[in-house]
């Protein structure tokens, strides 16, 4: 498989189990095992564990990011702002209900709140 399409491919795989057990239950094993390479090809791709988790964080941040701000691209009433911003988001939440349990779960390594806490105030300030 080519390099961009298994780093696709672990990425959705890292989603899956995180989303299912979170950071610090799903392990890089299980990973590998799912994904049907071995432990070294997913520290090619990201060096470790949670670096693949900071990886999906990422994606799972811009999704949502791009479905709020998207959201308040006319300008409004800031009650209007606030209506459209939490449409958004509960449908990113019906629509990827995985990646919202991985933004809600577990703060990235390093990072002292979790992505949705530090999402949400990048948010506030457009609004």
């Amino acid at each position: 498989m080519p390099g961009p399409a298994r780093r696709r491919q672990l990425v959705d795989v890292g989603r899956g189990l995180f989303a299912a057990k979170g950071l610090d239950a799903a392990t890089i094993e299980e990973i590998a095992s799912a994904a049907g390479v071995t432990k070294p090809v997913i520290y090619e791709h990201f060096g470790s564990k949670e670096g693949l988790y900071r990886v999906v964080v990422e994606e799972e941040s811009a999704l949502l990011l791009a479905a709020i701000t998207g959201s308040l691209a006319e300008d409004a009433t800031p009650r209007v702002l606030v209506e459209r911003a939490a449409l958004a988001l509960l449908t990113y939440i019906e629509e990827r209900s995985g990646g919202f349990r991985i933004l809600v779960r577990d703060a990235p390594p390093g990072q002292q709140a979790g992505a949705l806490t530090s999402l949400l105030s990048r948010i506030t300030v457009r609004v």
